[in-house]
């Protein structure tokens, strides 16, 4: 069930990733992350009240890591795209995947538990998929974004692993995102007077961010549901697949040309995402059949 939380919340994240590009030209991409997390804000606080749920959490602390190093990640990928080529930007927003594996082959190594080899390999394969689709490319001087971009995707995978401490303390994914959503508030907040154009709302605008903030926030909770309760390399492996999904939005919505090489990652990120399902499926058969 994990698996099909993560395709979904993929998916959900290409539909806001369209919704922020055709918002663009009028709103800025600090005063998304606002309206973002005051939609998901609203809307978790409104369907809480209506149903008898409690914010009130015993885990305030560890919210507060989570949503604390998310937003971090979220500002340093912002800054990575806007200081280089956009497709390079993206690639190293997509290197937490690697840095998971790479938490979980240490935990396993040094808690002395069988290695995920086959899932390690098929993470590797998956962002090269990535790699192809995207096309980075460098230029003299970018180092210094390029580390930011690459912390980025380190701070996020982090934060991943703080999802799956948050679930292990019985925090429900509504009141995760919940929290997330009110970081993202006081981030937006303080950023978009000082990085973004004044904002121009239309009819068209507006919509977007409607269409930005409902997405946004059923992707987190998707997302949590994953990394929560999933296997953690089998649900990085298949956020891969948001690249597939926003590769097909961009030519059926934008028009956008689709090369050789992009169809050829795209067939690479399904394979990869396709062989850690199976491999995952059958070790979990296999634990069942012989739970010793």
């Amino acid at each position: 069930m994990s698996s099909f939380w993560m395709l979904v919340a993929s998916f959900l994240f290409a539909v806001m990733a369209a919704s922020v590009k055709m918002a663009a030209p009028e709103i800025g991409s600090f005063s998304m992350i606002l309206w973002r997390g005051v939609f998901g804000f609203v809307a978790i606080f409104v369907w809480a009240l209506a149903t008898g749920r409690s914010l009130k959490t015993p885990c305030f602390g560890s919210h507060v890591k989570r949503s604390g190093i998310g937003t971090v990640a979220l500002g340093m990928w912002l800054y990575a795209v806007a200081n280089l080529p956009l497709s390079t930007g993206m690639t190293l927003n997509y290197t937490s995947p690697l840095f998971m594996a790479a938490f979980v082959v240490g935990a396993a190594l040094w808690y002395k538990r069988p290695v995920q080899w086959q899932l390690v390999v098929a993470t590797v394969v998956g962002f090269a998929g990535v790699v192809e689709v995207l096309q980075p490319e460098f230029h003299a001087g970018d180092m210094f974004p390029a580390l930011i971009g690459l912390a980025s995707g380190l701070l996020s995978a982090v934060a991943y692993m703080q999802i799956r401490e948050l679930t292990r303390l019985n925090e429900p994914d509504w009141r995760v995102v919940f929290y997330f959503t009110l970081f993202n508030i006081v981030f937006g907040a303080i950023t978009h007077p000082i990085f973004d154009q004044p904002d121009v709302y239309t009819t068209k605008s507006v919509l977007c961010i409607i269409a930005a903030g409902s997405s946004a926030t059923l992707a987190q909770i998707a997302l949590t549901k994953s990394y929560g309760s999933g296997n953690l390399l089998l649900s990085s492996i298949l956020s891969f697949s948001a690249i597939v999904f926003a590769v097909i939005m961009g030519v059926v919505i934008f028009g956008d040309p689709i090369e050789l090489q992009s169809l050829l990652g795209i067939a690479i990120i399904i394979f990869a995402g396709v062989c850690a399902s199976v491999i995952t499926k059958r070790a979990s058969a296999r634990k069942k059949k012989d739970p010793s």
